[in-house]
C-alpha cells in the first residue's frame, strides 16, 4: 500500500497513510507554481511523526503529484526540540 495526498486550498497538502493517519505540509500561497515546504533530510525525523520517518521519498512524490514545487527547509535547534 502507499501514501495518498490531497490539497486543502493551496496552503496545505494532507498526506494520509494506510491506517488513516494524516500529516499536513504547509505550502506557500499566492505563488505560481505552488510551493510546499518540506523538511530537509537532516531535519526530517525531527519534524515528522514516527510513521513517516522512513517515507520521505514517498512524501515528496505525493507532493509532486499535487503539482507543487519542493522547497527544502532545515529546522533550527530550537524548532527541533
Amino acid at each position: 500500500m502507499s501514501l495518498t495526498s490531497e490539497t486543502d486550498w493551496k496552503e496545505l497538502i494532507i498526506i494520509t497513510d494506510e491506517e488513516g493517519r494524516t500529516f499536513c505540509i504547509s505550502c506557500g500561497w499566492g505563488v505560481e507554481p505552488p510551493v510546499a515546504h518540506i523538511p530537509d533530510s537532516k531535519s526530517w525525523k525531527k519534524a515528522v511523526p514516527a510513521w513517516l520517518h522512513d517515507r520521505r521519498d514517498e512524501v515528496i512524490q505525493e507532493v509532486l503529484k499535487q503539482k507543487h514545487v519542493i522547497q527544502e527547509e532545515s529546522l533550527s535547534d530550537d524548532e527541533a526540540s
